[in-house]
């Protein structure tokens, strides 16, 4: 093989069939092996999207062909310049292939021309399969709401529509193929992704496993080929980070395979401006930790309002709480009656009895959105801050998520009872053990932002409280 290198990664070319034998990405880094992403000091090597995890290297090259129609054309290395690689072969069926690479200097990319010519006597079909293929290694340790680090899906894409498949789910229930033409189709290792986009040439996309690898099959529809013509197309291939300033440097269609969709609900216009604040927190405070930390504080300021109107309808639904006991009293037995009372009340005295649920439902969005970002924002994967080693990862020992019950727990019992005690004590007890346990299986940067969110919850809350004593 033939090895080449750019400022952003480094490769290697086979100079027999111009498969892509090894590719690393400089600017990202990764433990040795699984297991060591718990310690701070654990070693580094660059991400690798070819070689194996534990050093070996992998049967399957990242990116292979199949030019022509002959079932394996034997092309070989003619020359090399600055610019790139040109390898050349010939067919037994008298048809001359050729493959130029380019990798490009300032964007994640490898630029492709591929060339078949026909120097026989008689027409002959041209085209070309581009496979992608690569093999995870075994799974990291995961859970629901943390996936592995090394999680791979497939993705075949057009215009109009976008199929992603997990490695696990093609083994379950066999290849799967696009029915309308695609025009890119990638590899996804969740922050970091392996995209051919064939600059909006119509394709053939396939996903399949082959043995433990996830493969990604592109086809350029054979055509016939008079004597003496030439059959070339254009190909791009993005290895890299997962971001929407690196993607859109090879085309703003691949930006989609960015997945900020949770529980069906697309929150890309939530989760795009985290990331843009992120950044810009970043470049103020060289930390991702102190970035979230700031993000938190724009997203509390931005919820007061509506906090402080909830405040306020609580406190009025306790106030009422007289007058409903009266109700409840005075229509006994009639629940129907009961509820038509009350709301009444509720319209004669300005009261929204589901005002207090609000802020926790405008919250949601924003927490999913951030889980949504932490899942595929690349800028955080392997960052450590304070005593967390991954800010994707879960923490190594929940002392944030112990911490936030017990916050969770005091904020409860100084926010306005709601007038069911009932209510009131499933919220007071169930709430923190809830929250508790849903965070120790979160990423450690979402459970950061969550525990900044807690303590400044519980200094507006006493702040809220001072205020609210002028309604009695």
């Amino acid at each position: 093989s033939r090895p080449f290198a750019t400022p952003l990664y480094r490769g290697a070319l086979s100079n027999v069939d111009a498969s892509l034998t090894a590719l690393e990405l400089l600017r990202y880094n990764e433990p040795l092996a699984d297991g060591e992403s718990a310690a701070k000091d654990a070693p580094r090597r660059p991400v690798s999207l070819v070689t194996a995890e534990h050093g070996g290297v992998r049967r399957q090259a990242l990116l292979s062909w199949q030019l022509g129609d002959a079932p394996a054309t034997p092309i070989n290395l003619v020359w090399r310049d600055a610019d790139g690689f040109a390898l050349q072969g010939y067919a037994p069926t008298g048809q001359r292939v050729s493959v130029e690479v380019a990798p490009r200097q300032d964007a994640y990319a490898l630029d492709y021309v591929l060339r078949v010519v026909n120097e026989a006597s008689s027409p002959i079909a041209a085209g070309a399969t581009v496979t992608l293929s690569l093999d995870p290694g075994p799974k990291r340790e995961s859970s629901w709401f943390a996936p592995p680090t090394n999680l791979v899906q497939g993705v075949c894409a057009s215009s109009e529509e976008l199929e992603r498949k997990l490695d696990t789910d093609i083994k379950e229930d066999g290849p799967f193929t696009l029915p309308s033409a695609a025009t890119w189709g990638a590899i996804d290792r969740q922050y970091f992704v392996v995209a051919a986009w064939a600059n909006g040439q119509p394709l053939g996309c396939t996903m399949n496993v082959v043995g433990d690898a996830l493969q990604v099959q592109l086809s350029f529809t054979a055509e016939a080929l008079a004597p003496g013509a030439t059959w070339e197309r254009k190909l791009s291939l993005f290895l890299g980070p997962k971001r929407d300033d690196t993607l859109a440097a090879v085309a703003g269609e691949l930006k989609e395979v960015i997945d900020y969709v949770t529980l069906g609900i697309p929150l890309g216009f939530l989760a795009r401006p985290m990331v843009a604040l992120l950044s810009v927190f970043h470049g103020w405070t060289s930390s991702w930790g102190l970035a979230i930390l700031l993000l938190t504080l724009v997203v509390k300021v931005l919820l007061f309002p509506v906090t402080f109107k909830s405040s306020i309808s609580m406190r009025k639904m306790q106030l009422l709480k007289p007058d409903l006991d009266r109700i409840k009293k005075q229509f006994e037995g009639d629940r129907e009656r009961q509820q038509l009372e009350q709301m009444k009340l509720f319209k004669e005295k300005g009261v929204n009895p589901l005002g207090g649920c609000l802020p926790m439902l405008l919250q949601m969005p924003v927490w999913f959105a951030l889980y949504r970002t932490l899942w595929s924002a690349v800028d955080l994967y392997q960052q450590p801050f304070l005593w967390l080693p991954d800010l994707t990862a879960k923490e190594p020992l929940p002392i944030m998520a112990l911490v936030i019950g017990g916050l969770t727990y005091l904020q409860q019992k100084l926010m306005p009872t709601a007038a069911d005690s009932q209510q009131a004590k499933m919220m007071l007890y169930m709430m923190p053990v809830m929250l508790t346990v849903f965070m120790i299986a979160l990423p450690s940067g979402l459970v950061l932002y969550i525990l900044f969110n807690s303590v400044l919850t519980l200094f507006q809350q006493l702040a809220i409280n001072k205020r609210l004593t002028s309604l009695g």
